[in-house]
């Protein structure tokens, strides 16, 4: 992009950052969410391509106040049980893997009703849903117990929870930061276009940290979709609970980005105070649902899920490693694309290079790039055994994505990648509480050679290698990367179709050996945009 076209760009986003948004004003995030039809891309292609070919540029933040993570007292509950935990286990963490979509929420409300220090929270995505405003709640309890809350949540997915954040921001107790924030003055897709370079970079990492003992790391954000009570989509997901070395490390990089310059108070992004009568109101409704999801059967199955009471009473339910969190600095949003491969992404580039025997690779989104794509067929030339699962067509979210994919898929196989899509159609229900609702892929996690494991927010995408920032843990553990492998097995047996090439073309298996030669419960629509996407120059945007 031009340089006095950025600039100009850069002038107007501060100005506009700067400016009080108009009280009637309304929230557009939800339309830039949504998917841009197919027949539009080719008049935005050239833009996006052009924008997102330089340096973005980024307004400087309004006046904030540095803060730290807090040591609690060693006295709180979450401590004394950690420490005890931790005593016969020097310089390790202990991990504990949640698959269970119900679990997942039920271990996290646990942790929020045992703070007595603080609690910090960093995500992508955070809904006003059911399961979003149940959290709120708990959140809000917490503060009134005397519990510092920091919450920091990319802007690219607030939403209608813009309001939500902006009362809990009045809490004395309570603070709330944006991470590269929209000017929230026009339509959300104008604002993403008018400047792309900037707003296409995310911060994707996710982690969710109390009294500074006990951390959640993973894929899972916070909204009905990720703890198995959509109507519509449930996400397959995998979350480390972990205790001992490396919560610190993880506490720090919260800090990173809570005090860095990408990060705004959520006052100076949503102006709007909320009056007397708003709180009220909101609170009311944080109030409603929650005893209403907590009446229901999901939620007195939350209550009766002792999931931290059973972890802490004994070390024998953790697995045990030399662990070590592995995330991108923040200022990665400001480097050019070409030249911002060499962070998280670069270290699992080594892992890959260093396998010796058997790579196991969970990525709901596959998109490897040329460098990815040769380390793995030279892995598998050198004798490892690669096995690799991801979306099907019928399965993904994302049919643009699906469709860049298709490409790789043939170069895989004729390497020898042993490559599997999960289907839509099967079992891959993970408590899902709404049967009818359709399951996707969406853990990310790597495993080296029975030894080694990455859990974490990164996909094998350029978006992750190369635009957004992403937060995931490496541990050193056999026990959990044999339970992990073993799951795998269990998994694209049960619940995945497996591709070959066969006389040219692919086929898919099922477990009992029947074949299809095409995109298994894929609907003509799917089939139809997988294609034309397919011939569209926007992998390095995905």
């Amino acid at each position: 992009m031009p340089a006095t076209v950025s600039a100009a760009i850069y002038t107007a986003n501060l100005y506009l950052l700067k400016r009080r948004r108009p009280a009637a004003a309304p929230l557009y995030l939800e339309a830039a969410l949504r998917p841009i039809p197919l027949l539009l891309l080719p008049l935005l292609l050239p833009f996006c391509l052009c924008a997102c070919s330089g340096q973005p540029l980024f307004p400087e933040p309004p006046p904030r106040i540095a803060s730290q993570y807090l040591e609690p007292p060693p006295d709180v509950p979450l401590a004394i049980v950690s420490d005890r935990l931790t005593a016969n286990h020097p310089g390790q963490s202990g991990v504990y893997p949640v698959t269970s979509a119900h679990n997942a929420l039920s271990v996290r409300l646990e942790a929020i009703r045992a703070a007595e220090s603080s609690i910090d929270i960093q995500y992508f995505i955070f809904r006003r849903d059911e399961t979003g405003l149940l959290l709120t709640l708990e959140l809000l309890h917490a503060a009134e117990r005397g519990v510092r809350v920091r919450f920091l949540l990319d802007d690219f997915t607030t939403g209608s929870a813009g309001e939500i954040l902006a009362a809990l921001q009045e809490h004395p107790n309570i603070e709330i930061r944006l991470f590269n924030p929209f000017p929230h003055i026009s339509p959300r897709p104008l604002e993403l276009f008018a400047d792309f370079d900037r707003l296409q970079r995310r911060m994707h990492n996710k982690s969710f940290t109390v009294d500074n003992r006990l951390t959640f790391i993973g894929g899972r954000n916070l909204s009905n979709k990720y703890f198995g009570i959509d109507d519509k989509v449930h996400f397959g997901d995998l979350d480390l609970v972990a205790i001992g070395n490396v919560v610190p490390e993880i506490a720090r990089q919260f800090d990173l980005y809570w005090n860095s310059r990408y990060s705004f108070p959520v006052q100076a992004v949503f102006s709007r105070r909320p009056d007397p009568a708003d709180r009220q109101r909101l609170l009311a409704e944080l109030d409603h649902n929650g005893h209403r999801l907590l009446r229901s059967d999901y939620g007195r199955s939350l209550q009766a899920s002792p999931v931290l009471a059973t972890l802490g009473a004994s070390d024998d339910h953790w697995y045990w490693g030399k662990t070590r969190a592995l995330y991108d600095p923040p200022q990665k949003v400001e480097y050019p694309p070409r030249s911002s491969g060499n962070f998280a992404g670069g270290e699992l580039m080594q892992m890959i290079l260093d396998a010796k025997r058997q790579l196991i690779i969970i990525s709901p989104y596959l998109l490897p790039g040329e460098e990815y794509l040769q380390a793995l067929i030279d892995a598998v030339h050198r004798g490892v055994d690669v096995h690799i699962l991801t979306n099907s067509l019928a399965s993904t979210d994302v049919v643009l994505v699906h469709g860049a994919y298709r490409k790789y898929r043939k170069p895989l196989l004729e390497a020898g990648v042993h490559l599997y899509e999960l289907s839509s159609e099967l079992k891959y229900k993970l408590d899902n509480w709404n049967g009818d609702s359709k399951s996707l892929l969406h853990a990310k996690a790597f495993v080296v050679d029975g030894q080694w494991l990455y859990v974490g927010s990164f996909n094998l995408d350029p978006r992750s290698i190369r635009l957004n920032t992403e937060l995931g843990v490496v541990m050193a553990s056999p026990q959990l990367a044999s339970r992990i492998a073993k799951n795998f097995t269990a998994n694209v047996r049960n619940n995945a179709y497996q591709l070959k090439v066969e006389n040219g073309g692919l086929v898919w298996y099922r477990a009992d050996g029947s074949r299809l030669g095409r995109e298994p419960g894929a609907s003509f629509w799917q089939r139809v945009g997988s294609r034309v996407s397919s011939w569209l120059p926007i992998e390095q945007l995905l």
